[in-house]
C-alpha cells in the first residue's frame, strides 16, 4: 500500500512545490518525480499488487499496466520539455499543469468510484483545453481550444448518464461490486448503459465525424500534442476496458463501435494522405489508428486495443517530439520532394519500378496474407473460433500490404534484400501483436469467461462483420484501380474530382462552420421556441390552479416564462437587482414550502435549458449573470432547496468579478476587455475557478445539486438536464475566453491582480 501511495502522492507533492522553488529548478524536481513514479508503478505492475487496498482507487492489472504506461509518457514529455520550453513565457505554469494532468490521468484509470472517475474524465478535457490555449495571444489557439473543449464535454454527457442508470439500478459508486453483481445478476436496461459508454469513448477518441477537434488543436507547444496524441485520445479504449463487465448483455453498442471505427479507420488514412503539414498530418494519422482501436473494441478483441491504444501512443508521441526537427530541416531545403498522392491523381504519373509486376503482386498481396495467418496460427490456436477474427486478418492482411508496398518502392535498387528484410521484419511485427494481445487478457480480464461471452456477443451479428469487410475490400480494390490507370492516355476521369474533395477534407470543416452557424440564429429565436413547448406542459399539468405562493416562488426562484422578468432586471440593472433578487429568494426559501410536481419538475429542466441556450449571446457581465441566475436556480426545483447555498455563491463570486472589473477596468464588457490572463493573472485564475464552480464542475459543491436532481428525474428528463448542464458550461467558457485571452487592450489599464 505504501508504494502504491507514493506513486500516486509524488505528482502532487511536484505541483505543490511549484510555489516555493524557482522554475528552472522546479522544472527539474518535476521530471524527476514523474522518473520516480513511473519506477513504482512498474514495480507495482510487476509485483501484481491488486490487492492493494487505498480508498476510491483500484490497482487491478488495467489500472497498473495504464499507470505505468501514463507515467512513461509523462516522464518523455517532461525530460523534452525542460529545454524545449526554457524560452517560453509560463514556464512554471506549463509544468504544474503537466503534473496535475499526471495526475489527473492515473486517477482515472485507477478509480474505483465511479464520480471518482467521471470527475477525472471530465477534467480530463478541462486540462487539456487549459494547454491547448497556453499560447493566450493567439486567437486560433483558444477558438480551437474552446472546439476540443465543447467536445469532451458532449462525450461526458452519455457517461454521466451511464452512471446514472448503474447507480439507480445496483445503489452502488464501486466499480469492484459493479462487477461482480453485474456478472451475477444483470439488472435494469444495461444494453443501453454499454451503448451510452460506446458513445462517450467515441467522442473522446475523435472518431469521425467528431475527429476535427483533434485535427485542428495544433496551437498549444509540440509536447502538449505529444500528451494528447499519446494519451487522451486514446481514453475511448480505456473506458471500454473499465466497463467490460457490460458488455456481455450488449445488443447495438459493439456494432457501433466497429462500424464508426471501421469508416474512421479508412477516411482517417485516406485524409492523411493529403496534408501537408506535418502536424496535421499526424493528427489524421492519429485518427486513423483510433479507427482501428474502436474497431477492434467492436470485434470484441478489448485487449488488443489496450495494446494498439500504447503502441501507437509511444510512437505518435516521439513522431510528434521530433516533428519540430523535421519542420526545421524542411525549411532549410527548398528541393522538397513531389507529392506521390498528387502525381497519381493529377498529374497521372506513378513511380516507375524495376519489379515484374506479377512478381510485385505477389509480394505486396500474397505474402502479407501468408504472414498474417502464420503470425496467428503460431501464437492464437483457435484462430477461426469467431467470426471477428476474420476482420483483425483482413486488416492485418491490408496493413502488411501497405508496408511492403512503400520498402518496395524505397528499395527498388536492391528488390531482393528489400523484399527478405521487410517479410522478416513483418512477420516479427505481426507476432508481437498478436502475441501482446493474448498476453494481456488475463492480465485485463481476468474474470472467468468474460472474455469469451463478449467475443460471442461481438460475432452475433455476421451482417455487420462481412458488410465492414466487404466495404474496406471494396475500398481498397478502387484505390488500385485508380493508381493503375492514372498512368493511362485515358485516365478515370474521378482522379481529379477526387483529389478536390479529398484536399477539402470531405467538407467536414465547412460541415462544422454551418452547424455553429446554426445554433448561434438558434440562440436568438430561443424566446419564440420555448412558448409552444411551456403551455403545452402547463396546459396539460396540475398548475392549473396555481397558488400565489407557488407564483411568487417561479418569479423570484425563476421557472419560464416569469424567468424572462428576472433576467431582464438583472441585465438592466445587475449591479443592483441581483443581491436584491438573491434576499427575497432566500427569504420565500426559508417561509414557503417548495412544492413537488412533475410539471415543475419539466419546467425547471426547460428554464434550464433555454436560459443556457440564451447566455451564448452574452455580451457582458450583467447578461451573463442575467441568464445564469434562472438557469441556476431551476436546479433548486429539481434538487432541493436545500441546495440554495450550494448555488448561490457561484453566483455571488461571480458578481463580485464583475464588481471588480467594472471598478478596475471601467467595464464590464467582454467585447471590449481582454488579454487578463496575461495582464491579471490572479484574477483569471480566481475567475475560471469560480466559472468551473458555477458550471457544475464534478469537484464543485454545485455538482451535487445536479446529481441530486438527475437522482429525482427519470431518464427522458435526465438527458434533457444533462443537455443543459452541457450548454450551460459550454456558454461559460465562451464568455471566459473573451475576458482572459487575446492581446491586452493599449487603451486600458490593468491593475496588478
Amino acid at each position: 500500500m505504501l508504494l502504491e501511495a507514493i506513486a500516486i502522492s509524488l505528482p502532487a507533492l511536484s505541483a505543490i512545490s511549484s510555489l516555493f522553488l524557482e522554475k528552472r529548478l522546479y522544472a527539474r524536481l518535476s521530471t524527476i518525480a514523474t522518473g520516480i513514479s513511473f519506477l513504482l508503478s512498474l514495480l507495482i505492475l510487476l509485483l501484481g499488487r491488486g490487492s492493494a487496498d487505498i480508498p476510491l482507487l483500484r490497482f487491478d492489472g488495467l489500472g497498473s499496466l495504464l499507470a505505468s504506461y501514463i507515467l512513461l509518457v509523462s516522464l518523455v514529455i517532461h525530460k523534452y520539455s525542460e529545454n524545449y520550453m526554457k524560452d517560453e513565457q509560463g514556464y512554471r505554469r506549463y509544468f504544474f499543469l503537466l503534473d496535475i494532468m499526471t495526475l489527473n490521468l492515473l486517477l482515472l484509470v485507477l478509480a474505483d468510484h465511479m464520480l471518482l472517475l467521471f470527475a477525472c474524465w471530465h477534467l480530463m478535457g478541462v486540462l487539456l483545453y487549459i494547454l491547448l490555449t497556453f499560447n493566450h495571444r493567439r486567437l486560433e489557439a483558444f477558438e480551437y481550444g474552446n472546439f476540443a473543449l465543447f467536445t469532451h464535454r458532449f462525450a461526458d454527457v452519455p457517461l454521466l448518464l451511464a452512471i446514472l442508470m448503474l447507480y439507480k439500478a445496483y445503489g452502488t459508486f464501486s466499480v469492484s461490486e459493479l462487477i461482480k453483481a453485474t456478472l451475477a445478476e444483470p439488472k435494469g436496461e444495461l444494453w443501453v448503459v454499454s451503448l451510452l459508454v460506446i458513445v462517450s469513448g467515441l467522442l473522446k477518441s475523435a472518431q469521425i465525424p467528431f475527429h476535427l477537434w483533434l485535427v485542428y488543436s495544433m496551437e498549444g507547444p509540440t509536447p502538449v500534442s505529444a500528451l494528447m496524441h499519446a494519451g487522451i485520445v486514446n481514453a475511448g479504449a480505456f473506458l471500454a476496458n473499465r466497463f467490460a463487465f457490460l458488455f456481455p448483455y450488449d445488443q447495438y453498442g459493439l456494432n457501433l463501435a466497429f462500424m464508426v471505427g471501421i469508416i474512421t479507420a479508412i477516411l482517417g488514412s485516406m485524409l492523411m494522405l493529403m496534408q501537408n503539414d506535418i502536424k496535421k498530418a499526424l493528427g489524421y494519422s492519429t485518427v486513423g489508428q483510433m479507427g482501428y482501436m474502436m474497431m477492434e473494441i467492436g470485434v470484441g478483441a478489448f485487449a488488443l486495443a489496450v495494446y494498439h491504444m500504447m503502441a501507437h501512443g509511444i510512437f505518435k508521441a516521439t513522431l510528434f517530439l521530433s516533428s519540430g526537427s523535421v519542420i526545421h530541416e524542411a525549411r532549410k531545403d527548398t528541393n522538397i520532394p513531389r507529392d506521390e498522392v498528387y502525381d497519381a491523381l493529377v498529374r497521372k504519373e506513378v513511380s516507375q519500378r524495376e519489379m515484374p509486376v506479377v512478381l510485385y503482386g505477389v509480394l505486396t498481396l500474397l505474402v502479407p496474407l501468408l504472414l498474417v495467418v502464420g503470425a496467428h496460427a503460431v501464437f492464437e490456436y483457435e484462430i477461426l473460433r469467431y467470426k471477428t477474427q476474420l476482420v483483425l486478418l483482413f486488416f492485418g492482411w491490408a496493413t502488411s500490404a501497405q508496408i511492403l508496398i512503400n520498402l518496395f518502392r524505397l528499395g527498388r535498387e536492391k528488390p531482393l534484400l528489400t523484399s527478405v528484410l521487410g517479410v522478416l521484419s513483418l512477420f516479427v511485427l505481426l507476432s508481437v501483436y498478436v502475441l501482446a494481445g493474448e498476453s494481456l487478457k488475463n492480465l485485463i480480464m481476468p474474470y472467468e469467461g468474460l472474455q469469451e461471452r463478449i467475443m460471442e456477443v461481438a460475432s452475433s451479428n455476421t451482417a455487420f462483420i462481412l458488410g465492414g469487410i466487404l466495404l474496406s475490400l471494396l475500398l481498397v480494390m478502387v484505390g488500385w484501380v485508380l493508381v493503375y490507370f492514372a498512368s493511362k492516355d485515358k485516365p478515370v476521369e474521378v482522379h481529379l474530382s477526387l483529389y478536390a474533395h479529398l484536399s477539402r477534407e470531405l467538407y467536414f470543416p465547412d460541415i462544422y462552420r454551418l452547424v455553429g452557424r446554426f445554433f448561434k440564429r438558434l440562440s436568438y429565436l430561443t424566446s419564440f421556441g420555448a412558448v409552444p413547448l411551456y403551455l403545452f406542459y402547463y396546459d396539460g399539468g396540475s398548475l392549473r390552479g396555481v397558488s400565489f405562493d407557488v407564483l411568487l416562488l417561479t418569479l423570484f426562484v425563476p421557472l419560464f416564462p416569469l424567468s424572462l422578468i428576472t433576467s431582464y432586471f438583472i441585465r438592466r440593472f445587475w449591479i443592483y437587482s441581483l443581491p436584491a433578487l438573491v434576499g427575497i429568494a432566500f427569504v420565500l426559501l426559508w417561509n414557503l414550502p417548495l412544492p413537488s410536481d412533475r410539471v415543475l419538475y419539466s419546467l425547471a429542466v426547460l428554464t434550464l435549458l433555454f436560459h443556457s441556450l440564451r447566455a451564448f449571446q452574452s455580451q457582458s457581465m450583467g447578461e451573463l449573470l442575467g441568464e445564469l441566475y434562472p438557469a441556476l436556480l431551476s436546479l433548486v426545483w429539481l434538487s432541493g432547496k436545500e441546495h440554495f447555498l450550494l448555488i448561490v455563491p457561484a453566483l455571488l463570486l461571480l458578481f463580485l468579478s464583475g464588481l471588480y472589473l467594472k471598478a478596475s477596468l471601467g467595464t464590464a464588457s467582454f467585447t471590449y476587455a481582454g488579454g487578463l490572463l496575461e495582464k491579471m493573472p490572479l484574477f483569471s485564475f480566481l475567475f475560471v475557478v469560480v466559472s468551473l464552480y458555477a458550471c457544475m464542475f464534478p469537484p464543485m459543491p454545485t455538482f451535487y445539486s445536479l446529481w441530486e436532481a438527475l437522482l429525482k428525474t427519470d431518464i427522458s428528463l435526465g438527458a434533457l438536464l444533462l443537455a443543459g448542464w452541457f450548454l450551460l458550461g459550454s456558454a461559460l467558457v465562451v464568455s471566459a475566453c473573451r475576458i482572459l485571452y487575446g492581446k491586452p487592450k493599449e487603451d486600458l489599464y490593468y491593475p496588478n491582480f
